[in-house]
Order: structure tokens, then sequence, then C-alpha cells
């Protein structure tokens, strides 16, 4: 469940650190030593009821052309939804609801008509918050794992790795929102978001081959849902009576019962 929080911390090191981490002598980053464990009381004991769950859909967004059209990947169930910007860095900005127009005829389609004032520049995704019709759970995984740099001398680790964790500790927030994961198949779907993200500790290795290392320690809050098929989470609207009824009332009753 890091293989997205390694590929955030690669490439962060790498665009931030360039001469110790690209070219022919570049530092040697590793990820050892991953275990992982969850919290057993975490998990909802309904967990495979139907019911209302919450659902995040992040949609491309071109701020030369943001009025779209956008469509959620789902059918939302009635109730508020929470429309963002968000940059590749994380950054959020949240629209009005004057700003996004939901169609009348599909309830997962929408416009978006910005403000004249709002800075588009920089974000490339919708972000939607809102709730479907699903049967799921939240679990919450701690991560444990080691960060290593090789280097040909000690020096040379030493820099890597000391500046590493000043880049990752000062950089914690975009690396949390770069860190997710969304999975899908078989009806059902997987989404981990990172909550928090610490450096513990580290040490050095032995050998002629310089290494330095860093403990971190990550939580991660895992949904996962199971998607209904057509015939599930429907409200009742007519009641089958078996055989006849009484003369002047229906067979198919209605659960509205008069009195």
């Amino acid at each position: 469940m890091l293989l997205a929080l390694q590929n955030a911390i690669t490439q962060l090191l790498k665009s931030a650190l360039p001469d110790l981490f690209t070219g022919a002598d570049a530092v040697q980053l590793g990820f050892g030593s991953a275990a992982w464990t969850l919290d057993a009381m975490s998990a909802d004991p309904v967990a495979g009821e139907p019911g209302p769950q919450a659902a995040q859909d992040r949609l491309p967004f071109d701020p030369a052309a943001p009025a779209g059209p956008h469509a959620l990947t789902r059918t939302p169930y009635p109730g508020p939804r929470r429309v963002r910007l968000r940059s590749a860095a994380g950054d959020l900005a949240v629209l009005a609801p004057e700003e996004v127009a939901w169609s009348a005829d599909d309830a997962a389609a929408f416009t978006l008509q910005p403000r004249a004032s709002r800075a588009l520049a920089g974000f490339d995704q919708v972000q939607v918050d809102y709730d479907v019709l699903a049967a799921g759970t939240q679990l919450k995984a701690q991560h444990q794992a080691t960060l290593s740099f090789g280097a040909a001398d000690a020096q040379r680790a030493e820099a890597a790795a000391v500046l590493a964790l000043a880049v990752l500790v000062l950089q914690r927030e975009a690396l949390r929102a770069q860190g997710g994961f969304d999975f899908d198949g078989g009806g059902y779907q997987a989404r981990g978001v990172v909550q928090s993200l610490h450096f513990s500790g580290g040490g050095s290795g032995a050998g002629p081959a310089a290494a330095r290392t860093l403990q971190l320690a990550a939580e991660i809050d895992l949904r996962v849902q199971r998607l209904l098929g057509d015939d599930e989470g429907r409200p009742i609207t007519q009641i089958l009576s078996p055989g006849r009824g009484a003369p002047g009332r229906r067979v198919d009753i209605d659960p509205v019962v008069d009195a």
C-alpha cells in the first residue's frame, strides 16, 4: 500500500536534489523492510450492509476550458457535494455552490462556472467529494518502511540522507496528497489516503559501499466498498400480496398503508 508514496518520494527527491539523485553517480534510493498492521477496531461491524458511503472523484481539469462538461464516475446519493480544484502539489481551492451547475437530467453531470476573479492557473483536477449507495467500511493501516541511500563514499551518502530528510519533512503535505491510491475490480473498490507521515530514525551501513537509512511511518485510511447491483439498495415501492385480496382492495398494496 506504499507504492504510490514511494514513487512520490523518489520523484520529489530527484526534482529537489538533482545533483545527488540524478546522473551517472546518482545516490541509489531503495525501499526495504516494509510492514503494515491493521487496526482491528477500525472496521465497521455491519460493513456488508448497503447505505450511503463517502466517495471521491478526481477529474481532469483544463484552466483554458474550465466549464467542461464534467461527470462523476458513479451515481451520487442525494446530499451535499463538495467541489474543489486541485493542483499537482496538492493545493485545493473550494468552489462556491454558484460556481457549479449540476444537470437536471443526469445527477452525475455538471459544468463549472468559476467566478471572474478566481485564479485557475496551476490547477489540473476537479476533486468532488460526495456520497454513493454502497456497502463498505473504513480501515486504518499503520505502515513502517526503510528508505536507504547508497553511495560510493560515506560523505555523499551522509549528505544525501540529511538533505533528503529536510526535503521530505518540509514537503510532507505534498507527499500526503500524492501518496494516495485507488483500485477497483470485480465490483469492489479500495481507496487509500495518507493521513500522517513521520520519520522516526535512521542508521548507517557497513562495508565499502557506504549507506544511510531513514525509518518512516505512515498511517493510511483505507476505504473499501462493494458496488451494489441493480437489484440492491432500492426503496420498496410496492408490496405484492399472495393471492387475491378482499373486494375493493388492491392486490399490489401501496406501502403507505391507509388508516
